[in-house]
Order: C-alpha cells, then structure tokens, then sequence
C-alpha cells in the first residue's frame, strides 16, 4: 500500500507541476467541460497508467503547450476539442465550426515540439446536432470502467462528441478494447463509437 502511494504521489507531483507551469489552471479547466464531462477517475488512472514517469510527463507537455496554442486561436476553444498524447502521438477531438479551422488546429499541433503524429477525430456543428447527452454518456462509462478489473487499470481516455464516444489510450490487451466498445455500445444516447486504442504489450 505504501508503495502503490508512493508511486501515486511521485507521477501526481511529475504531472501536474508542468501543467500548472505552462498552463495555469487550463488542464483543470478543460476536463469539466460540455464535451468531455468530468474525468471521475484520472487522478486513479495516474497511478494505473501504462506508460512510465518520463513519457507521462513528456506528454502532459505536449498535451498543454497544444491547449495553450489553442486558447490563444480564433475560432477555436478548448471547451469544443479534447486533446489527448500518448508517446507523442497526438489526438484532437471534438468540434470546430469549420473545414477552415480544422486545418488550423492540425496545423497549430504539428508545429508543437515533441509531437511526431497527430490523429483526428473532428465534426462539425451541422454534422450531428447538439447532444445533451454528452455529460451523462460521460459518467455512466466512466463508472462502468472503474468497477470493470480488466479496464479500471489502463490509461482508457474517453471523449464524448454530438453523442459518439471515442476512446484513446493505452491497452495491453484487445479484450481490454472489446469490453470498452461493449460498454460504450449499451448506454442509452450513444449514437457511434470510434476507438484509437493501442496496445502495447507489457
């Protein structure tokens, strides 16, 4: 128990000092919003992640110095996209009012140090309407995740857009997808789901 604090205490301290550094309270802003609900269980999933201390780290700054560029753009808010990194691999997620800001925002994360690709998953306001769903899918998935052994102990991101969920992240296994998918699929309101998951084998 000792250790598993230990370890829980030393990624917190690694991971949130940089945000705080780069971007003051913007990562605290950003994951209580109408897109992506709030993240119940991160702080659990910190000590659960696959990933090690240094490539956390490395990310969460990649992650930030994005959510930066983009609270400085035009037309483009952290409220609306969700911005994920994994071993410098990058995720933009959500809604932007345009084709033309779209390309602004892949444009504005490739000239982010660090970042080697970036992967999309952007819609438009016409393309499904408004969901007020989006806070409720959020929370019914998490709290089904945190109580699933398989799951509750991997890096699972989860990103609700106009009502379809889309899953980034680290797994070890595809049984670790499938059960995902399975949960996303039997919640009331979920109209699509996409998955980014990688696995990498432990």
């Amino acid at each position: 128990m000792n250790k598993l604090f230990a370890r829980f205490f030393l990624k917190s301290l690694l991971i949130f000092s940089p945000i705080f550094f780069l971007g003051g309270c913007l990562e605290l802003f950003t994951t209580v919003t109408p897109l992506t609900g709030i993240n119940v269980y991160d702080a659990y999933q910190i000590s659960k992640d696959e990933r090690g201390i240094y490539s956390i780290t490395k990310d969460k700054f990649i992650k930030t110095k994005i959510q930066t560029k983009i609270l400085a753009s035009s037309g483009l808010s952290n409220l609306n996209v969700d911005v994920e990194s994994f071993y410098g691999d990058v995720y933009l997620i959500g809604v932007v009012p345009d084709d033309e800001h779209k390309t602004k925002l892949v444009k504005l994360a490739k000239n982010t140090d660090g970042v080697s690709k970036i992967y999309t998953y952007i819609r438009f306001p016409g393309d499904g309407g408004e969901c007020e769903s989006n806070l409720a899918i959020m929370l019914k998935l998490k709290n089904s995740f945190f109580k699933d052994s398989i799951i509750s102990g991997t890096s699972v991101r989860v990103s609700v857009v106009q009502c379809n969920v889309v899953f980034t992240g680290i797994i070890t296994d595809i049984e670790q997808e499938k059960h995902a998918i399975w949960y996303a699929k039997h919640i009331d309101g979920v109209r699509d789901v996409y998955s980014f998951l990688k696995v990498m084998k432990e």
